[in-house]
């Protein structure tokens, strides 16, 4: 294995018209995100066929146009794990999504009975290699790099290519290779990466009971944190943290105040207003009394669990607790109730 620091615009023209005569690369990035909205990019890292590793150092780079032409180039693979993050740092960084992406931990969610597994569990799984932890605790900011944070970052992506081999063909073998597929189109979209402000929200675990005031309500105030999280670039719980912002709704108006006045991001008179305004909204009620039908409930689970036991898969992959509260106690359809989810489970409880 040969690592190379690209620390200069000349290193990563080269970088880059080597890249043309390759369909696929390891890819994994470094960054800060301790008190900003978005992570901060720090390091990209990149592993080709032929072994050979390179650091980027986007620090020292100002031809963002070169990193942009790379990610944003349809015709070349980028392997990443659990690459979420990832997607949203260089988003960040470049301004534009990056296209064709496969990530690794996806993939293997179809082959293995433990979901959402690290890199390093991974490569051990796969090729019962033991590679080092800890780079996640080091600040990538600084320079200049130490040879033991090269080392770190060349080990994160340098069995990527191998482990997409491998997955891939498990996934063919299991006729599975749809159901990633699917899986990876909906979870990596730009739109459920990077959040527009208004659909905040989604991302919420509200209680089912609420109605469509309420709903209003948890709409607003999350696009309210979301735009504050933006304009003060720092992590929307320091506006407000998901459990406090619930609170905020269902409490009275004395502890509404409270929660306000002890937020920790300092802001303007006039946002504290519009929070206040939005709270105003008349007949927010509390703790309404579901009655979620428990047969439906036992149902869906006892099948959950055998159709999770035939395909060697995490059963919450397939449905989690609140997807079967909805479905049980709303009766609403639930992600289990399209795609392949539909056709291993969700047609067998509908």
């Amino acid at each position: 294995m040969t690592n190379f620091l690209v620390d200069s615009d000349k290193k990563l023209k080269n970088l880059s018209s080597k890249l043309k005569n390759v369909t696929e690369i390891g890819l994994d990035t470094e960054f800060i995100r301790e008190s900003t909205y978005r992570p901060i990019l720090a390091l990209i890292q990149i592993s080709l066929p032929n072994a050979e590793i390179y650091l980027i150092d986007p620090l020292s780079i100002n031809s963002k146009e070169l990193i942009s032409q790379i990610m944003n180039n349809i015709n070349l693979t980028k392997i990443i794990h659990s690459s979420k993050q990832d997607l949203e740092a260089l988003y960040n960084y470049m301004g534009s999504y990056p296209r064709n992406i496969f990530d690794t931990q996806i993939a293997n969610n179809f082959i293995s009975e433990k979901s959402n597994v690290g890199y390093s569990s991974l490569v051990k799984n796969l090729f019962n290699i033991e590679i080092k932890e800890g780079s996640w605790r080091t600040n990538w900011l600084e320079r200049p790099l130490s040879e033991k944070k090269k080392e770190y970052a060349a080990d994160d992506v340098k069995y990527l290519i191998a482990a997409k081999k491998i997955l891939t063909e498990r996934l063919s073998n299991l006729k599975r290779l749809s159901w990633f597929n699917e899986e990876q189109d909906s979870e990596l979209k730009k739109s459920n990466i990077i959040l527009d402000p208004k659909d905040a929200w989604e991302k919420i675990s509200y209680p089912l009971y609420f109605d469509i005031v309420e709903i209003d309500i948890l709409k607003n105030i999350a696009c309210w944190r979301e735009k504050l999280a933006i304009k003060y670039d720092v992590p929307k719980k320091w506006i407000l943290s998901d459990p406090l912002l619930i609170k905020l709704i269902t409490t009275n108006e004395k502890k509404s105040h409270e929660i306000i006045n002890n937020i920790r991001q300092k802001i303007l008179a006039d946002e504290v207003s519009q929070i206040k305004s939005i709270l105003l909204t008349e007949n927010k009620s509390k703790n309404k009394n579901l009655n979620p039908d428990k047969d439906v409930e036992s149902k869906c689970s006892q099948v959950l669990l055998s159709i999770a036991e035939k395909y060697h898969i995490d059963s919450t992959i397939i449905a989690n607790k609140r997807d079967i509260e909805i479905f049980s106690t709303l009766n609403k359809n639930t992600r289990f109730m399209k795609g392949w989810r539909y056709q291993i489970f969700g047609k067998l409880v509908q």
